[in-house]
């Protein structure tokens, strides 16, 4: 096999998690009396919230911590379970799993947040490691994860594919010498994922055993 390990983003990825996101994230906007379409907001989803909600839609940073604060608040107790793993992942896992490969998450998404969601649909025992951000996304880019991920494993970047919904991923990816995969049953759409000019794309999570395995 041509790699040792793969490093999976998470949201749109591994789980469909953006009605949980998308939905704390109009309660973040609401402390200054803004809304936003659940459609629209998904569409957001890959980059830190925490910065969107600055760039995009005007709030200060003394703002967007408290807003960000709303957005934990429901996240943690709702919104990190309005999620569904992506029809064929478990098989998936078990699968590479099976063919000793060593399997990373890294996310924009706060570790712990991860963590939790990886718990409770029963498939962190698949992961070598989960790499995130810290509560207030400010601890690292995609890149940096992903680095720390394959690191964890004590791989280089040649031994490892990415696995991803989004440029941000696949970029970073790109940048340290990684190959990608672009996955477009996810977020992004498909010419923002041919726009990054990946090694490989896949329609479903069980193509990726083409890809690794052969």
């Amino acid at each position: 096999m041509k790699y040792k390990g793969i490093v999976f983003d998470l949201d749109g990825t591994i789980i469909d998690s953006e009605t949980g996101i998308a939905k704390a994230f109009q309660m973040a906007l609401a402390t200054k009396g803004m809304t936003d379409t659940l459609e629209n907001i998904k569409r957001l989803i890959g980059p830190p919230l925490s910065r969107t909600i600055i760039t995009k839609y005007g709030f200060t940073e003394e703002e967007g911590a408290a807003a960000m604060q709303k957005h934990k608040e429901y996240y943690i107790s709702k919104g990190l379970f309005e999620s569904n793993v992506y029809e064929g992942v478990e098989e998936l896992l078990k699968s590479l799993q099976d063919n000793s490969l060593v399997m990373m998450i890294a996310t924009n998404k706060p570790e712990s947040y991860a963590v939790k969601q990886m718990e409770h649909y029963g498939l962190s025992r698949y992961f070598h490691s989960i790499v995130g951000n810290d509560m207030p996304q400010k601890r690292g880019t995609k890149k940096d994860f992903i680095i720390e991920a394959i690191a964890s494993a004590g791989l280089k970047a040649n031994d490892a594919v990415m696995v991803g919904d989004r440029n941000i991923d696949l970029d970073a990816a790109k940048e340290i010498g990684m190959d990608t995969v672009g996955v477009l049953y996810g977020y992004g759409s498909k010419d923002e994922i041919e726009g990054c000019d990946p090694t490989y794309m896949i329609s479903s999570p069980l193509e990726l055993l083409d890809v690794v395995l052969k």
